[in-house]
Order: structure tokens, then C-alpha cells, then sequence
């Protein structure tokens, strides 16, 4: 129940900030992640802004676990410096990672830079460093920091 909320949520976070935003984007990307030392790939699938008020963007993300099989769902504030083809940004964010039994919760932190290639498309590239917060079925909490290298591509609207 609180999983399909919590996925309802950023699906309408990301649906709002493409909504009303003059810089929308959709895109995919590929990401390798470490959570101490432990190494997890997965597909990302996401939407929202650049330029969704007062200097920031926002995004929302969903992504299915290659090896090992795993669901995360994740949403960022996005803070971009400048305007042109080559754009960096940074931002904070949150992200939940569901592992059998195994429910992570990450706070994060992002850098990562956006090449316009086209009028409608731009490949980025991130590092985003998170702390991250465990339980299983038993309840016992721990916590892990891990990394992800995110490389990808957006269609701009």
C-alpha cells in the first residue's frame, strides 16, 4: 500500500513538473550503482523539468533492477547553472529501493551535466552519491552509503 502511494506520488511530481515547465523532458538512462561494494545495475526511466520555477527543475524517476533484479523510484530537485548546450547542474533528492525483502531508502545528492546534441534532445551524464537507510521484514535498520554513475538521454518538449 505505502509502495503504490509513494509511486503515485512521483509519478505526479514528475507529470506536474513536465506539465508546467517551458524546459519538459522524458528520457532513459543506464545506471551502475555500488551500495558497499555490492554492485547493482538498472534501467531508468524518467520526466520533469530543467526549468520548473524559480531556478530549479524537478524530476522523477522509475527504474528496474538488471542484475540483481530490484525496483527503485526516486525523485530530485534540480538546480541548473547556466543555459546553453552544455549545461551542469546539481540537486538533492530521495529515492526508494525495494531487494526481495529488503527495503532501502536513500537520501541524496547529485552532479551531473546535460549536452544538447539537438534542438529536442540532450545526453547527461551524473554522479550521485547517497546514504542509505535499510530495514527487512524484521525491522532492523542499518545504514550503507553507495554511488551511482547514471549515463542517459532526454527528448526535450
Amino acid at each position: 500500500m505505502v509502495t503504490r502511494l509513494v509511486v503515485l506520488l512521483l509519478l505526479c511530481w514528475g507529470l506536474a513538473a513536465f506539465a508546467q515547465s517551458s524546459k519538459p523532458f522524458a528520457g532513459a538512462s543506464l545506471v551502475f550503482q555500488w551500495v558497499e561494494g555490492t554492485p547493482l545495475t538498472s534501467l531508468m526511466l524518467q520526466t520533469g523539468s530543467y526549468d520548473f520555477g524559480g531556478g530549479f527543475g524537478a524530476r522523477a524517476s522509475v527504474g528496474i533492477g538488471v542484475s540483481p533484479n530490484f525496483l527503485e523510484l526516486g525523485a530530485d530537485l534540480l538546480f541548473p547553472v547556466g543555459a546553453g548546450r552544455l549545461m551542469p547542474y546539481g540537486g538533492i533528492g530521495g529515492n526508494w529501493v525495494g531487494l526481495g525483502a529488503l527495503n532501502i531508502f536513500g537520501i541524496r545528492g547529485l552532479a551531473g551535466v546535460n549536452y544538447s546534441t539537438a534542438s529536442d534532445a540532450g545526453l547527461f551524464a551524473e554522479a550521485v552519491p547517497t546514504l542509505y537507510l535499510a530495514s527487512d521484514a524484521t525491522g532492523i535498520y542499518g545504514t550503507a552509503f553507495g554511488i551511482q554513475v547514471r549515463f542517459g538521454v532526454n527528448y526535450l518538449f
